[in-house]
């Protein structure tokens, strides 16, 4: 800090450089440990199966693709197809659908990759379905993670979401006993 105070040009900006490297290394780094943390609260979740990446790109705004991704990411249609397994484009479509993002059903893309992978495997181009298989989108579908790639096809905005899927587990442990107000959440 004391080269901070001093006269000389040099040390200053030398000094202020650091600060701001190291600064950016921390910032860095926090970001890295809050989306680790936040990742983690989705994979411990009540009766989580899978976790699910929603990736929407292609969006007109940011505001847009944040819609699309929080409506498909908290679908109960959505989650439950993913616990079963089932890549059903219908349902994420339908979310995008009723989201209030600006979308042309003609021009979306949904497709699956492993989670972090490069390939991935489209169920529907520009509104229409894809010779993908049923077979190969299903094994697309059963890790215990995964990410959903939804391309609106509008502009350059996108947002990430972290979902997981809807199990009888999730709703046997939230759902209480009436005849057993002790187990009624308040």
């Amino acid at each position: 800090m004391t080269s901070l105070i001093s006269k000389k040009k040099g040390k200053v900006r030398a000094s202020s450089r650091r600060l701001l490297r190291d600064f950016e290394v921390f910032q860095s780094a926090l970001n890295h440990v809050c989306l680790e943390l936040a990742k983690m609260i989705v994979r411990d979740g009540e009766g989580v199966h899978r976790v699910v990446t929603v990736r929407v790109n292609g969006a007109k705004t940011i505001q847009d693709a944040d819609a699309a991704a929080r409506a498909v990411a908290n679908s109960a249609l959505v989650k439950t197809s993913w616990h079963g397994g089932d890549p059903n484009w219908g349902r994420i479509i339908d979310a995008i659908g009723y989201s209030p993002a600006t979308v042309v059903e003609e021009k979306i893309d949904i497709g699956y990759s492993a989670t972090g992978g490069k390939k991935i495997l489209w169920s529907l181009k520009r509104g229409q379905p894809t010779p993908a298989t049923f077979k190969a989108l299903c094994a697309a579908v059963a890790p215990k993670e995964f990410e959903l790639h939804i391309n609106l096809n509008l502009g350059q905005a996108g947002a990430v979401m972290y979902a997981c899927d809807l199990t009888e587990a999730y709703v046997d442990y939230n759902k209480g006993d009436v005849t057993d107000p002790t187990t009624l959440g308040g």
